[in-house]
């Protein structure tokens, strides 16, 4: 897709009222339940393995809310150069409290790690250099897209506001480590499958494949680590929160406290629970390595 195309749909996006954008996302996650058999037949398959108990019409309805909270966020993505400062400020909101744990986690000089799980809008935390201010380096790992073209649209809308984005392909690895031994902050989304590199553990009553590099970034440089997400609370609006990693278990690893902590997120908060992404391939039987 040619990004003078991708350009134009943002604009045009941007130019529609909300309400007929949030019918767009109903409507169009009800035509991918309805014909996307595969798509949906997965989406449902991860409620109904995570949430056995739960009756069916209550996983449809979390997996339509879902594929709604999904396609909002790719269409935020399509009008994010067009937004102005100011109105993301107001749609994305941080408290004081927050935003100082931001900036006071940067003063040991040890560097931060943020863990970042699949919520809606995560993309908005690109935002947070901006409120931070000067002096905050942020620096983010990312997944490249096939599509060259709409992977540098992608990257040029994450790094708008400051973000460093690093490739996680050719040496992307040996720059993050580079990030942490400056004393600067990194932002991961820990929840992706980790493919045949991962390790299996246990997440939502099933293996699966899970990134380890928080745990080797932690013995090599001990950073400061949050958990930084969004809450949605409305169209395109949401408040960014921070929490602290809190203390491990002996023996337990960071990756293990995270999946720990994002399941009961899952399960005790049904905002955060119906706007996790669980359209993407999470569990793969037999992916990843066994766990020492």
């Amino acid at each position: 897709m040619p990004s003078t195309l991708i350009i134009f749909f943002g604009k045009a996006i941007n130019s529609l009222p909300i309400f007929l954008l949030r019918w767009a996302c109903f409507l169009s996650a009800c035509i991918v339940i309805l014909f996307f058999r595969k798509r949906s037949k997965l989406l449902l398959e991860n409620l109904s393995h995570s949430f056995p108990d739960l009756p069916f019409a209550k996983i449809l309805s979390v997996a339509r809310i879902s594929i709604s909270r999904t396609i909002e966020q790719g269409l935020l993505a399509l009008v994010w150069p067009h937004l102005q400062e100011s109105q993301l400020a107001r749609n994305f909101s941080i408290s004081n409290s927050n935003l100082g744990k931001l900036r006071t986690a940067t003063f040991g000089g040890k560097g931060v790690l943020w863990l970042i799980p699949h919520f809606c809008h995560a993309d908005a935390l690109s935002f947070l250099p901006s409120l931070m201010g000067e002096g905050h380096q942020v620096h983010a790992l990312f997944r490249p897209l096939k599509d060259v073209v709409l992977n540098d649209f992608i990257r040029n809308s994450r790094e708008r506001f400051g973000v460093t984005t690093i490739n996680r392909k050719g040496g992307g690895m040996i720059k993050t480590l580079k990030v942490l031994r400056d004393g600067n902050t990194l932002a991961m989304l820990f929840d992706q499958n980790a493919g045949m590199t991962g390790t299996r553990m246990n997440f939502m009553g099933r293996e699966c494949s899970c990134t380890t590099l928080p745990d080797i970034l932690l013995r090599k440089y001990a950073p400061k680590v949050l958990f930084v997400y969004t809450r949605r609370i409305g169209f395109w609006k949401s408040v960014i929160e921070v929490e602290d990693l809190g203390v491990l278990k002996k023996d337990e690893m960071t990756i293990e406290h995270a999946n720990r902590w994002l399941e009961s997120k899952l399960i005790n908060d049904k905002i955060l629970c119906e706007t996790w992404l669980w359209l993407h391939q999470r569990w793969k039987p037999l992916v990843g390595k066994k766990a020492q």
